[in-house]
């Protein structure tokens, strides 16, 4: 519990440092991503998410994600991050 409130305070904190990715970039890397089967899945399950939380569109938008689907390994740490962002809210 410690562990994750400590996480999102770093993660806020590095958000605050390096500011938000542009609204552009959030909904591009959010199309090419719908391609894929799993986030297909996971955002018609939490589409609001998608839309209006912060820490959701931060790793979405500061993520390279055509490099990210090119390699599984990224692909899947890229599936965590999301997921456990979601989970936390």
């Amino acid at each position: 519990m410690l562990i994750e409130i400590l996480a999102n305070i770093g993660l806020t904190i590095s958000g605050f440092i390096r500011g938000m990715p542009k609204e552009e970039k959030i909904n591009r890397n959010i199309d090419i991503l719908k391609t894929t089967e799993w986030f297909h899945n996971v955002y018609q399950e939490n589409e609001e998410f998608f839309l209006k939380d912060d820490t959701v569109r931060y790793i979405i938008g500061w993520n390279n994600v055509d490099k990210s689907l090119r390699s599984e390994k990224r692909t899947n740490k890229l599936r965590v991050k999301i997921l456990d962002a979601l989970d936390d809210r």
